[in-house]
């Protein structure tokens, strides 16, 4: 679909909500870059009313007026939502009241995670526009085709609503599918926190004794002084470089600037010496006075159950296959050992997932039941006959 409205005026864009507030249901999504900030930065909106397609430019209109909209009962159809939930309550202090996720939908006609492309050609016979994923969204104007790569992100997607609809309904699945979309309907996650900022570099984790303690000080700080200043976390010091740090302790800024990924040119206007006080504070730390709170976490299954946890997986891959389900949608490991542990909370503890494999694992916890191999080496859960006494 080429043809597209361009909105860059507030009065166009004041008329546009309007409209919006008086549909049932529109299309939407986003374009962001977020390479060079802390923050994601809107650069275009793209929202689909029936057959109209609008491209908005954010930096000219004050889309925070879209707040009415995700507030009113108007669904919000998206294909992979989570960064454009985010964005959008970000930039408008909201997110939608009612919310349709296609990739997700899709997940239950046994499609894994696919993506836009895939989907409206496999349910709408619909070949998408490529070639423009990297563009520069802040240009201005935008090339033409551009603009139909962009309008193409929500041009379809009303469409692709009613086929999944329909399939899923034929299947018992509709109400499955809303109750998980439902689920995605909520506020973004608040900033990182800068106290769990150095568990997310990778090899921190094997760092041990006064390493640790630096690694959690020079990354609390890096954390803090990204969201200050709004750029990503590698311009202000890069995983390597904090590695290497946490690693030798330097005490001198001139100790510092020797180190394996640290940039000399970063280390100018007292950053070089912010840097070493965060690694005397950090040699200063006993291991035990980490925050409690920033240790890693997971379910805490029985020694005796922890065999359980790859046979259960196994089954659950099974069924997933048999149901033709997303192996991902329906339970992750995480997801299995945590019903396991007795978390109530586990999300194979209620709705669908309960009564696809949930109540099963809970049947074989029970000893009410088995896994066993069928002949064509699957496996299969099979009620299990008490011992005669």
């Amino acid at each position: 679909m080429s043809q597209n409205e361009w909105v860059d005026t507030q009065p166009d864009f004041d008329a546009l909500i309007d409209d919006l507030l008086a549909a049932d249901r529109i299309a939407v999504d986003t374009e962001f870059h977020r390479e060079r900030s802390y923050r994601p930065q809107l650069a275009l909106v793209q929202i689909a009313l029936g057959k109209r397609v609008v491209l908005i430019d954010p930096t000219k209109v004050d889309v925070s007026s879209l707040a009415a909209v995700l507030r009113a009962e108007v669904l919000v159809v998206m294909h992979a939502c989570a960064q454009d939930i985010e964005i959008l309550a970000q930039e408008c202090g909201e997110i939608p009241s009612q919310l349709f996720d296609t990739q997700v939908a899709a997940g239950f006609l046994g499609m894994s995670t696919p993506s836009l492309g895939v989907l409206s050609e496999r349910l709408c016979g619909v070949r998408l526009a490529k070639g423009n994923r990297i563009a520069d969204w802040f240009e201005r104007p935008l090339r033409s085709a551009q603009r139909r790569y962009a309008a193409d992100d929500v041009a379809y997607l009303l469409a692709l609503h009613d086929e999944l609809r329909s399939r899923l309904e034929a299947r018992g699945r509709w109400r499955w599918a809303l109750d998980e979309c439902e689920l995605w309907r909520r506020p973004p996650a608040p900033p990182p926190d800068p106290a769990q900022a150095w568990m997310r570099i990778k090899g921190a984790r094997q760092l041990r004794g006064s390493q640790r303690a630096v690694a959690y000080r020079v990354a609390a700080w890096r954390e803090r002084t990204a969201s200050e200043r709004d750029l990503p976390v590698r311009f202000v010091l890069s995983d390597m470089a904090l590695l290497s740090i946490a690693q030798r302790g330097p005490r001198t800024v001139a100790e510092l600037s020797g180190l394996r990924g640290v940039d000399g040119g970063q280390m100018r206007s007292g950053i070089g010496e912010r840097i070493v006080a965060e690694v005397h504070r950090g040699l200063d730390m006993a291991p035990r006075d980490i925050p409690a709170g920033v240790r890693a976490v997971g379910p805490n299954v029985d020694a005796a159950l922890q065999p359980a946890v790859p046979l259960v997986a196994a089954w659950v891959d099974e069924v997933a296959r048999s149901e033709r389900l997303d192996r991902s949608l329906l339970a992750t490991r995480s997801d299995i050992a945590a019903l396991l542990a007795g978390n109530g909370d586990s999300r194979l503890a209620s709705g669908w997932r309960a009564a696809v494999v949930g109540d099963g694992i809970r049947s074989l916890l029970a000893g009410e039941a088995a896994l066993a191999f069928d002949l064509d080496g699957g496996l299969k859960l099979e009620p299990r006959v008490p011992q005669q006494t």
